[in-house]
């Protein structure tokens, strides 16, 4: 009879918190005698990166049927939201489910004792350093877990009958800019510096204390601060941070034993870690464990010289396979890089060299320290848990991860464990070597790119590899029809403006456009660059499509990182036969369009307050989310709001709010014609708390729903 098998649902595995709460799960599972599955990304997701939550599809590899339970650890994720399908799909297959320190509708909540671990906290700081004058920084409003933290300070504060001040209490993300944000309110002036600061993890509180201490502020003399939650890495911070455990370990077993109705059981001991910020100082028994852990946790750090020449080794081994086979054998020839590791499956798309991503078919590799590596099996995505976990003897841990390469998905790896400790920070590095390998391998073999290179000397342009003018005549003489279509886009730039990349500038921009350019066409259309920064697009089918998306990545890509002062892009587009004589009438309606904006930017400079303008619209389009309201945006140029209203229009010919909105606008067209992100998600990623709203703004706008949009304009619109 197969082992049970639960599933954790998981993110950056690797992160101490994250560790100790699974540590907990494989401890209490493998006294069951079960299997765990972990299904996590392997970067850090809270950064708002395009490329890092690509990661985070590795979740759709998780099937609730396959499992007889599944926890969530709802702290690892920013937004539990963004996962509500995979919730649903768990409430259908009617399998138990628990989350640890949040809430998610049918499944059960299982919470830390924050609020006894943070009132016990709070009464040290008052009975053995007699503070009383304490602000709090915690998490999030809305998140329960930041609202229980501070309820264990109240109570102290209670039982010792001091009053406790709501106002003192200050809500922040859990993360390092909460702590940096309140230090400096605190150097400004804004806020009277308090005997101590309780923050309610440690991120907010390494930030804070590294913030003041640059700052002069002697700690714990001039001010008291604690965290919580021991994420561990005190050794690399100043000063070392007094903190406390909060059992995420016996977290983790709470939860398999309620899946399971088992009833393990763990010592939790040394819940107070003492530390500097605090006058009692650093315990050196707990310093020298930390010691410990990390040079076995982190060997590169203690052991580079070998280590890194391993790694170096192993980037160039793999760099130089010219097959698939020669490079599971290198994988397998260093293995041992994956400490504690019993075998590894590489898990690839079946079509894992092809343009794109399938999911249907994966190429499974298993993989250990033996000389030669099994052949791979061919399994359905279906299959593909059963085949990487098997029938186990006794219980082991899995870890399925993500192989990306930026947007280029190749399958998964799953790593098997036999202890509950092992998965560690050693893997990204080891993921990411891999995953440059396989794209360096798909490059070489892809015939057609080779081809391409061959031709680049005598007919191509070196830095964009668009082709010279005289080959578009010939392409467009030769495949031109009445229906064909010419995008011409020109880029200007001011010469007496600063360099932002020395002397080479308009290169990086130009090879930046002309890979924006790449990515909204496909393989029928013929681009051109010209001597005077022209780029010539001609599209001989669904010319409509492809220009639309040009414009909008190219304004994505370009304008979202480069102002008005540094480049600007113009358009014209011809639609009918493309012969030569079209083609230089379109170049000079371009050049024509590109001298009249070049002039409006002349002119412009001569406004008053145009450099704020300038810098505010800037921030608008490279993060339209985070735009500020008229109020708030009027303050921040210490004008009125009319006069600000006034001005914008007058700097850039429109208003505020309505250039606002088009920038929300344009981002949601970016995301629904470069990725598959739910219409819920493209809303909330533009600022949107509310899809219905953000439906009918983008009808407005665009004449079309959002969906409409996807599906006119979506490389492969035909599949959805």
């Amino acid at each position: 009879m197969s082992k049970k098998k639960i599933a954790v649902i998981t993110a950056r595995a690797d992160d101490h918190t994250q560790m100790d709460i699974i540590c907990g799960i494989a401890e209490a599972a493998f006294f069951a005698d079960t299997n765990v599955v972990v299904f996590t990304n392997i970067h850090n997701h809270w950064i708002k990166d395009e490329f890092l939550n690509f990661e985070n599809i590795i979740y759709d590899f998780f099937d609730p049927k396959e499992f007889d339970g599944v926890i969530v650890t709802a702290e690892a994720f920013m937004d539990l939201s963004m996962f509500s399908s995979l919730y649903e799909r768990v409430r259908e297959a009617e399998i138990p489910a628990v989350v640890t320190n949040g809430e998610i509708d049918g499944f059960k909540s299982i919470y830390c004792n924050d609020e006894r671990n943070m009132e016990e906290l709070c009464e040290h700081l008052i009975t053995v350093h007699n503070i009383t004058d304490i602000d709090i920084l915690t998490g999030p409003k809305e998140q329960t877990a930041s609202h229980r933290r501070v309820s264990g300070c109240k109570k102290a504060f209670e039982k010792h009958g001091i009053p406790f001040n709501e106002n003192k209490v200050y809500f922040g993300t859990f993360w390092y800019d909460s702590g940096e944000t309140l230090a400096k309110r605190y150097l400004s002036g804004e806020l009277p510096m308090p005997q101590a600061v309780m923050c309610t993890n440690d991120c907010m509180a390494y930030e804070l204390c590294e913030i003041l201490s640059a700052a002069g502020i002697a700690i714990p003399d001039d001010i008291t601060v604690t965290g919580y939650d021991f994420i561990g890495d005190r050794i690399y911070h100043y000063p070392v941070l007094t903190t406390y455990r909060s059992g995420k370990r016996s977290l983790g077993v709470e939860a398999v034993n309620y899946l399971l109705s088992s009833d393990y059981q763990i010592e939790d001991k040394d819940r107070f870690v003492f530390g500097s910020t605090c006058a009692c100082g650093t315990n050196p028994a707990q310093i020298s464990n930390e010691l410990r852990l990390e040079r076995i946790g982190h060997p590169n750090t203690f052991l580079s010289s070998v280590a890194q020449l391993c790694s170096v080794q192993f980037t160039g081994d793999l760099t130089m396979c010219r097959t698939l086979s020669e490079c599971t054998k290198v994988l397998g020839e260093f293995f041992y890089m994956l400490h504690g590791a019993e075998k590894l499956f590489l898990c690839l798309d079946k079509e894992w060299s092809s343009a794109e991503y399938s999911g249907e078919y994966f190429l499974c590799c298993p993989i250990d320290d033996t000389e030669i590596p099994p052949m791979p099996i061919t399994v359905t995505k279906e299959n593909l848990l059963s085949a990487a976990v098997g029938k186990c003897d006794k219980p082991k841990i899995f870890y399925f991860c993500p192989l990306c390469f930026q947007a280029r998905l190749f399958g998964c790896t799953v790593l098997e464990y036999e202890q509950p400790e092992g998965y560690d920070f050693s893997f990204r590095e080891w993921n990411k070597s891999v995953t440059n390998a396989l794209e360096f391998l798909r490059m070489k073999n892809d015939i057609h790119y080779l081809s391409q290179c061959r031709r680049t000397a005598s007919l191509y342009d070196a830095l964009t590899g668009f082709c010279n003018i005289k080959e578009l005549y010939r392409s467009a003489t030769e495949t031109a029809s009445e229906k064909s279509g010419l995008l011409a886009v020109k880029m200007s730039f001011f010469s007496d403006k600063e360099y932002i990349y020395g002397d080479n500038y308009r290169s990086d921009i130009i090879a930046a456009a002309a890979r924006a350019v790449k990515r909204a066409c496909t393989n029928n259309e013929v681009c051109c660059r010209s001597d005077n920064d022209v780029f010539i697009i001609l599209c001989n089918e669904n010319s409509d499509r492809v220009f639309e998306k040009i414009k909008v990545i190219l304004h994505h890509d370009l304008c979202g990182k480069y102002d008005e002062n540094r480049v600007i892009l113009s358009f014209s587009e011809h639609i009918g036969s493309c012969s030569q004589k079209e083609t230089n009438a379109l170049c000079r309606l371009v050049e024509k369009n590109a001298s009249e904006n070049s002039e409006l930017i002349l002119q412009r400079e001569l406004l008053p307050h145009y450099k704020n303008m300038l810098e505010l619209r800037s921030s608008i389009v490279s993060s339209p989310r985070s735009a500020p309201d008229t109020a708030a945006a009027s303050r921040k140029l210490c004008v009125s709001e009319g006069y600000f209203r006034s001005m914008y229009k007058k700097c850039f010919g429109i208003s505020y709010v309505q250039d606002c909105i088009n920038e929300k606008i344009m981002l949601a067209k970016y995301l629904l014609c470069t990725t598959v992100m739910s219409i819920y998600m493209v809303s909330l990623q533009c600022g949107y708390d509310n899809e219905k709203y953000f439906t009918r703004q983008f009808g407005q706008n665009t004449g079309c729903s959002p969906i409409q949009y996807r599906k006119r304009f979506y490389q492969n619109a035909d599949d959805i």
